[in-house]
């Protein structure tokens, strides 16, 4: 069970970026039904986002090639859970340089430690278990098959109604001022991999991290903590996704006219597909409410944005102060219209609390589809190809134009062979008793010299 949000500790500056419900009487009384998540997270990247999850005292492992990367989250991540990938054919590596065909070569000869962190006791009991990877990295992106494949194995014991497994992905994709083709080939390849668990119905839904979309939220309103320390937009980033799925993951807890219970939030994440979780408090009850509902899942969506349609699962959520009454338009017409624009089944939660001043819309829409951004990924990538082959033609131009051929062997071997080499102990082997031995006497003339 975690720790009430209101005792928590380890919040830091996360605090500044949660919904004041959270901290409400209503959610601290129903902590012990917060629904039980698990954290592994995979490589650098990966590791930073399943530290940020970590802090609300979700079980979370660690599995890396390079230890100094893992050092950092010591205080929140303890040793045993920080697990170094080391290689044999490698041992000088750590790290792989975003080389995610490395990375995955290192997680295979890894393989056990990765199928030891998936039969641990808390990733077997919990009821969901994210994996955090950074798709533009080589170590984390690489060791992504080799962990999912034993979860999936491992977690589909816990197997929903309808042969869901409760088993995520959390995901970040490089963003465009992100140089070089090797994150966008990582992160295509990644979201490649990810779609083929997908439609093998191995696992439940992925969030993507859009770090470019994160990028402008940054740009527009950088966070700062209470003393003033600017957090980077990486950081930021990883902050917002622990932030805003600590909040929807808090609506099974939440009483009201209609509720969206543990199950139906289980189900509705647990469903194969890409997840997209939106979030808007600018509601009145004089505003065109079809409208706000599109706004909501079109132009709110936290981490990254998706083509809305044929969704395959989605829920919608209201959350007003207890001091004001919901119209009950809004509670009748909200379900309709939520429904109508994913067309399919949406799970709905109306409920007050006594800690939100303003009433607050969150949606929820699994997707066959990943997202936009994707197009132009691929479109960089085509950009970035033709980039680097122009570098590599200026280098080989730039050494002809020097003129300086006559001089390509000057260091290549030489015809001379040096006859310097190590002596060896035999070719010492002198025979001391035949040696003429000389008298030592001593002449007048070598006194000579001496000054009294």
């Amino acid at each position: 069970m975690i720790q009430s949000f209101n005792n928590n500790s380890h919040l830091g500056a996360l605090k500044a970026l949660l919904s004041p419900h959270l901290f409400s009487n209503e959610v601290k009384s129903e902590i012990s039904r917060f629904p039980s998540q698990a954290i592994v997270g995979l490589g650098q990247g990966g590791g930073r986002i399943a530290a940020e999850l970590s802090r609300f005292g979700f079980p979370t492992f660690l599995l890396n090639s390079s230890k100094s990367d893992m050092e950092e989250h010591k205080n929140l991540i303890p040793e045993n859970r920080r697990i170094v990938t080391s290689s044999k054919d490698y041992p000088e590596l750590e790290g792989t340089d975003k080389n995610a065909q490395l990375g995955y070569d290192i997680a295979v000869e890894n393989k056990s430690k990765y199928a030891e962190v998936a039969t641990d006791d808390a990733i077997q009991s919990a009821e969901f278990v994210w994996v955090t990877v950074s798709l533009g990295g080589g170590t984390g992106n690489g060791a992504l098959k080799v962990a999912l494949t034993y979860l999936s194995k491992v977690r589909t014991n816990r197997a929903l109604p309808g042969g869901k497994i409760p088993l995520g992905v959390i995901c970040s994709i490089p963003s465009s001022d992100e140089k070089g083709s090797s994150f966008r080939k990582n992160a295509l390849a990644g979201i490649s991999l990810l779609q083929q668990f997908i439609n093998e119905n191995k696992i439940g839904t992925v969030l993507v991290i859009d770090n470019e979309k994160m990028n402008d939220y940054y740009a527009k309103e950088p966070l700062k903590t209470y003393n003033g320390t600017e957090i980077d937009a990486k950081s930021y980033g990883n902050m917002v996704v622990a932030s805003t799925l600590a909040e929807v993951s808090s609506l099974p807890l939440l009483e009201g006219r209609s509720v969206f219970d543990k199950t139906e939030f289980l189900t509705t994440i647990s469903t194969p597909g890409w997840l997209s979780i939106s979030k808007n408090n600018l509601l009145n009850d004089d505003d065109n409410l079809e409208a706000i509902i599109k706004n909501l899942y079109a132009n709110n969506e936290v981490m990254a944005q998706y083509e809305i349609k044929n969704s395959v699962a989605g829920a919608i959520a209201i959350l007003y102060p207890d001091v004001k009454n919901i119209s009950p338009r809004i509670a009748d017409d909200v379900y309709k219209y939520a429904s109508d624009f994913l067309s399919t089944k949406v799970n709905l939660s109306i409920s007050k609390n006594s800690s939100v001043e303003e009433l607050t819309l969150y949606g929820l829409a699994v997707l066959p589809s990943p997202p936009i951004r994707l197009a132009n990924l691929r479109e960089e990538l085509n950009n970035w190809v033709q980039i680097e082959k122009e570098q590599e033609e200026a280098k080989k131009q730039a050494s002809a134009s020097l003129g300086l051929d006559e001089f390509n062997d000057f260091f290549s071997s030489s015809s001379e062979k040096s006859s310097r080499r190590k002596v060896d102990l035999s070719e010492l082997d002198e025979d001391f008793n035949n040696v003429e031995t000389k008298e030592n006497k001593i002449a007048p003339s070598d006194l000579d010299d001496i000054d009294f």
